[in-house]
C-alpha cells in the first residue's frame, strides 16, 4: 500500500513539474547579458534587446530565439540563441548568442 502511494505521488509530482521553459519576456535579461559580453561591451546597460521571437519547439522542447540587439552607440545586430528547457527543478538554459551586424559605420567622407 505504501509503495502505491509513493508511486502515485511521484507520478503526480513529475506531471506537475514537467519541463521548465521561459517566455520571450523572461529571456530578455539573460540574452542581454550574454550578448553584451559576446559583443565586448563593458556592461549590459549599454545594450537594448528587442523584438524577441521564439520559433516552434522541436521534439525535445528546444526553441530558436531571434532578436535585435542595439548598442547605445547605435550599432544594430540580428542575433539568435537556442533555449533548451530545464528538467524538473532546473531552469531553462540559453546557448551563447550568435550575432551579425546590421548597420556598420561608414568611413566615407562627404565632399
Amino acid at each position: 500500500m505504501d509503495f502505491k502511494r509513493i508511486a502515485i505521488a511521484t507520478a503526480l509530482f513529475a506531471s506537475l513539474a514537467g519541463c521548465q521553459t521561459m517566455t520571450t519576456n523572461q529571456a530578455i535579461v539573460p540574452l542581454q547579458a550574454a550578448t553584451a559580453q559576446m559583443i565586448g561591451l563593458a556592461s549590459s546597460d549599454e545594450l537594448v534587446v528587442s523584438d524577441v521571437k521564439a520559433g516552434q519547439p522541436d521534439a525535445l522542447g528546444g526553441q530558436e530565439l531571434s532578436y535585435v540587439a542595439t548598442t547605445t552607440k547605435g550599432r544594430i545586430f540580428n542575433c539568435t540563441s537556442r533555449m533548451m528547457p530545464g528538467l524538473l527543478t532546473d531552469p531553462a538554459k540559453l546557448t551563447n548568442p550568435s550575432c551579425t551586424p546590421v548597420v556598420a559605420h561608414s568611413n566615407t567622407a562627404t565632399k
